[in-house]
C-alpha cells in the first residue's frame, strides 16, 4: 500500500479496513485488503500537479504567453517565511522527512497584491501526495491576522524560521493550467505549470509539457524535479 504501518492501524481502528486479531498479531484478509483497495481508487480528492523549470528566457515566455492568448490574473510582491521542526538539523534530514508519509511544509506568506496594494498574511501546510514525488501536493492555505503572531504560534509547536525568500510573482491563466513566473531577488526566475484536479496526473503532466514546449521551455535542460524555491533553500537556509 505504500504508507506508514500506522496508517494502515488508523485505518483498522476506524473500521474502514477489516482486521482480526490472532494472539498478539493483526490478520488482514487478502480478499479484505483488495476491497479497501478497490473503494480507495473510486474516492476523489482534488489535488495540485505541476512541472517546475528554471530559465533565463522570461521575456521570450511571456510574449509566447501572450501570443496564445493567456491572461495575467495576479501581479504581486510576496515573502514567504519557510518553517522547519525543531529536530530538523540540515537540509538533507528535511528532504527526508517532508518526502515520507508523515512529512510536510509550513510556510508563512506576506503578499502585497500589485493592483490592490492589500497586504494580507496566510499560514499553508503542505504535504506530497505520493511520496517521494514532488509532482503532486495537497495543500491548504488560511489567512492569519499577522506573522508575528503566526511566527510565535510556531514556536509553540516547536517550529523554527529557516529561511525568508522575497520575490515578484506573475501568474497567467491558459485554459485549465496556472503557469507561476516567479522572480526570486538575487537568484533565479522559476516557471511552474499547474493545475487543481482530481484526473490522473500522468495524463496531466503530458498535457503540461507541450504547453511548456509551446512557450520555448527546453524540456530537457530547464525542468528540474523540484522547485526554484527548493534550489534557494539548498544556498540560503539555516537551521
Amino acid at each position: 500500500m505504500k504508507v506508514h504501518w500506522q496508517t494502515v492501524r488508523n485505518y483498522i481502528n476506524s473500521g474502514k479496513l477489516n482486521a482480526s486479531k490472532v494472539g498478539k498479531n493483526i490478520r488482514i484478509r487478502e480478499s479484505d485488503l483488495q476491497n479497501f483497495i478497490d473503494k480507495k481508487k473510486f474516492v476523489k480528492q482534488e489535488h495540485e500537479i505541476e512541472i517546475r523549470f528554471a530559465t533565463k528566457n522570461r521575456k521570450l515566455i511571456e510574449e509566447k504567453l501572450l501570443e496564445i492568448g493567456a491572461k495575467i490574473v495576479y501581479h504581486g510582491h510576496i515573502i514567504d517565511h519557510w518553517y522547519a521542526s525543531n529536530f530538523i538539523k540540515s537540509m538533507q534530514q528535511k528532504d527526508k522527512y517532508y518526502e515520507t508519509d508523515k512529512g510536510y511544509g509550513i510556510r508563512i506568506r506576506e503578499q502585497d497584491n500589485g493592483y490592490t496594494g492589500k497586504i494580507t498574511t496566510s499560514l499553508e501546510v503542505k504535504k506530497l501526495a505520493y511520496p517521494p514525488s514532488h509532482e503532486v501536493c495537497l495543500e491548504e492555505e488560511i489567512e492569519v491576522e499577522s506573522l508575528e503572531k503566526t511566527h510565535n504560534f510556531l514556536k509553540l509547536i516547536e517550529q523554527k524560521e529557516m529561511t525568508v525568500l522575497d520575490k515578484e510573482r506573475l501568474i497567467y491563466k491558459y485554459k485549465d493550467f496556472k503557469i507561476v513566473i516567479d522572480d526570486i531577488k538575487n537568484f533565479k526566475v522559476g516557471i511552474e505549470i499547474e493545475m487543481v484536479t482530481d484526473k490522473p496526473h500522468e495524463a496531466i503532466i503530458n498535457e503540461m509539457k507541450k504547453l511548456a514546449k509551446i512557450l520555448g521551455l527546453d524540456i530537457e535542460k530547464e525542468i528540474t524535479d523540484k522547485s526554484v524555491t527548493y534550489q534557494y533553500m539548498l544556498k540560503f537556509a539555516r537551521f
